[in-house]
C-alpha cells in the first residue's frame, strides 16, 4: 500500500537518548532501539525504556526483536515487558511464522502495534508471497535485505540494497504500509522513494558516523531527501 504523498521516516538502531532525541530533532516520524543479542546494535529494555520515555508523545518508538525458535511463555513475557516499556510498535524481525504472529495480536492487551519483517531477495514471487501471508495479521510489512548464506549473523543494518523492483511490486499488492529498508542513505533514498512508493523508509547503518553511534549530518540529509517539503 503505497503512502508516498508523505514518506514517513524511521530512524533505527538507537543506542542512546541522544541520539534518539537528535532523529527527533531532525525530523523522524519513528525511533527503532534493537533488542536481538548478539548483534551490533542490541541494547537491554531498560536502555530502551530510558530512549522511550525521553521521546516526545507524537513520535512512534520501535522496539524490534526476534522471537522464533523461542518457548511461548518466553515471547509473552518479553511481549509483555516491551508494552509496559512506553513501546508504540514491536517489530518481528526473524522469521517468526504467521501464527505466532496472529496469537500476539489476540493476546497483547495494548495498543501496541506489529510490524512484520519480510526478507527479499531471490524469487520475486515467493517474496511476494510471504509478504500477502502476513498482511492481516500484522499491521505493517517492512522490506530488508536477505541476509546471506554464511553471513554475519546480522538482522539487518547490513548497508546493502536488495531489487526495489520487488518491492515495488510487493508495495502494489499488499494493503497494509510497506516499510522499505536495507542499504538506504542521504544519497540513494529519494531514487528509492521515487520507483517504490513505500509508506515508510527505515535506516540504521546509512546515518551512522561509526557503529552505534549516528551522524547528525546523515540523519538531516537522509531526512531531507526523504521529505523535501522539509528543506
Amino acid at each position: 500500500m503505497s503512502g508516498n504523498t508523505n514518506t514517513k521516516v524511521k530512524i533505527c538502531g538507537n543506542t542512546n537518548v541522544e541520539d534518539a532525541i537528535m532523529a527527533v530533532e531532525a525530523g523522524a516520524d519513528a525511533v527503532g532501539v534493537i533488542n536481538v543479542a548478539n548483534t551490533r546494535r542490541y541494547i537491554d529494555l531498560e536502555d530502551a525504556k530510558k530512549i522511550c520515555e525521553a521521546l516526545p508523545i507524537f513520535v512512534s518508538k520501535v522496539v524490534v526483536v526476534t522471537l522464533d525458535n523461542m518457548p511461548v511463555e518466553v515471547v509473552h513475557d518479553k511481549i509483555k515487558s516491551i508494552e509496559e516499556l512506553g513501546a508504540d510498535c514491536i517489530q518481528l524481525h526473524g522469521e517468526e511464522p504467521v501464527e505466532l504472529a496472529a496469537d500476539l495480536r489476540k493476546s497483547m492487551k495494548s495498543g501496541i502495534r506489529i510490524i512484520k519483517k519480510v526478507a527479499v531477495g531471490g524469487d520475486k514471487e515467493k517474496c511476494l508471497e510471504r509478504a500477502l501471508a502476513y498482511e492481516n495479521v500484522v499491521d505493517a510489512i517492512l522490506l530488508d535485505t536477505a541476509a546471506a548464506a554464511g553471513g554475519t549473523g546480522e538482522i539487518g543494518g547490513t548497508g546493502k540494497e536488495h531489487d526495489w523492483n520487488i518491492s515495488k511490486e510487493i508495495v502494489e499488492h499488499v494493503k497494509k504500509p510497506v516499510i522499505l529498508a536495507g542499504g538506504l542513505n542521504p544519497e540513494n533514498v529519494a531514487k528509492a522513494i521515487e520507483l517504490v512508493k513505500p509508506y515508510a523508509v527505515d535506516v540504521s547503518s546509512g546515518v551512522e558516523s561509526e557503529v552505534r553511534k549516528k551522524d547528525a549530518v546523515k540523519v538531516k540529509e537522509f531526512i531531507e531527501a526523504a521529505k523535501p517539503a522539509n528543506r
